[in-house]
């Protein structure tokens, strides 16, 4: 070979990468696609001769004899070959309903999930219910408000817990409420609470069956005094005192603020609150004073609102007014009014009114006496001349009157006048000194507090009105 001439004549390729040969597509048509192309899904299998080089023999054929040349050749397994829970299955998978015994089988294991989820649950609720009931006492008015699920589960968990009876394990509370009866709160009776100018006391005879509560509302005197008589009475209330001075201008500079006197009252809410009384409300009222309180009383009868049911006044040596010259009675009235719309309440029954008065004559301005006097003709529309009295009140010698007035000094109640106009009573006693003056409020548990004892004794609350 000479150069790059092969023997035959005909030159050499010296280029490093061969030549492939050329490719020839083939077309297949758009009907039956490429010839390596899968049949369509589903599609059922064509002749031998039209299939691909890949295509499966159909199942159960035959196998095709070895040819030479070539290895052995994989064929499908016959029906004889075929597992029993195999048979009839396709090449995709199939379907069939399940029979009764399975459809039972599966609503079984169905009701047994839903039964134990359940079950849970109520375990789960009930430890709850018994952990909340161990750490909180369940008082009647958050029984109440619980559905009734929770009130079973709550009887349930202490059930549980306790191994008692329905009866026991609700509150003693609720369960006297059920049997009709009202619970009695617990009442601390020790001590006393803070009010604005005073103290609130809760004595031994304030016997609260509810919520509801009376009120004795006394002005100027001393605390302890006050409280004692209103136990020696026996008088089922809770007792408020205020001190503010000496004269009566403090107490009428005080309560002649409008909503003064409705802001006293819900300081007393508040205190019997923390003294145990569940949601504390005033069912009736007494304004009680001694000497120069009778300022305080003048002022809330004035301006008070009427929303509280004030049902009662006790006025111990107190009500005093100016004079003004060329006036049929000498007295001013203007000071009086409010005391007088009070007596004239009192005259046609709706409150009690009593008041006592000694002899002292302050010559400054008007006595005792002489607004007593003033009271009962407005009260009746006419003058209205007094009896005599001979029936003096029991003495009472009280612990905490010890300290207030010597034993040589002190002075007993001796009647000499009285009078009334339907519930307006009018009393006068003897001595014109300052342990006669003193006597009216060493005394008040023998004279105005019976008559307020046995008026709410009776019991009930009193007539809506307007006052």
């Amino acid at each position: 070979m000479k150069g790059n001439v092969r023997a035959d004549r005909s030159p050499v390729d010296l280029s490093l990468t061969p030549t492939p040969p050329p490719v020839t597509v083939v077309q297949g048509s758009p009907d039956r696609g490429l010839p390596l192309d899968p049949p369509p899904l589903g599609a059922a299998p064509g002749s031998p001769g039209q299939g691909s080089l890949f295509d499966p023999p159909p199942f159960g054929a035959a196998p095709c004899p070895p040819e030479q040349g070539f290895g052995p050749v994989l064929v499908e397994p016959t029906l004889e070959g075929v597992p029993p829970h195999l048979v009839g299955v396709g090449p995709y998978g199939s379907w069939s309903a399940p029979s009764p015994d399975e459809r039972r089988a599966r609503t079984w294991r169905a009701l047994g999930a839903f039964v134990l989820a359940a079950a849970t649950v109520i375990v789960v609720v009930v430890l709850a219910a018994r952990g909340i009931a161990a750490r909180m006492p369940v008082t009647a008015e958050a029984f109440r408000a619980m559905t009734p699920v929770s009130r079973a589960l709550l009887l349930a968990s202490r059930s549980a817990r306790e191994g008692a009876a329905a009866k026991v394990l609700v509150a003693p509370e609720v369960f006297s409420r059920w049997q009709g009866a009202t619970p009695q709160p617990e009442i601390r009776h020790d001590g006393y609470a803070s009010i604005r100018g005073g103290v609130l006391f809760t004595p031994e005879t304030f016997r609260p069956t509810g919520s509801s509560y009376d009120l004795l509302l006394h002005f100027h005197g001393n605390t302890q005094l006050v409280r004692e008589s209103a136990e020696v009475a026996g008088l089922n209330a809770a007792v408020a005192v205020i001190n503010l001075g000496i004269g009566s201008g403090a107490y009428e500079d005080l309560y002649a603020q409008p909503g003064m006197f409705e802001s006293l009252l819900a300081d007393i809410d508040r205190a019997l609150a923390q003294r145990g009384l569940p949601t504390p409300r005033l069912r009736r009222v007494a304004l009680s004073s001694w000497s120069a309180g009778y300022g305080a009383v003048a002022k809330i009868l004035e301006l008070r609102r009427g929303i509280e049911a004030l049902d009662a006044i006790l006025v111990t040596d107190g009500i005093h007014c100016g004079f003004v010259p060329g006036h049929p009675s000498g007295l001013n009235n203007l000071q009086l009014a409010s005391f007088a719309r009070a007596a004239q309440l009192a005259a046609s029954g709706q409150m009690l009114f009593t008041i006592t008065h000694s002899e002292i004559d302050p010559i400054a301005y008007a006595s005792s006496s002489a607004t007593a006097d003033y009271l009962l003709g407005a009260a009746a529309g006419h003058p209205v001349e007094r009896a005599s009295s001979v029936e003096a009140p029991p003495h009472l010698r009280l612990r905490a009157a010890e300290g207030a007035v010597s034993r040589k000094l002190e002075k007993q109640m001796i009647p000499t006048t009285e009078a009334s106009v339907g519930e307006l009573r009018v009393r006068g006693f003897r001595g014109n000194t300052p342990e006669h003056h003193m006597a009216h409020l060493l005394q008040m548990a023998s004279t105005v507090l019976p008559e307020l004892v046995e008026r709410w004794r009776e019991g009930g609350d009193p007539p809506p009105s307007g006052r």
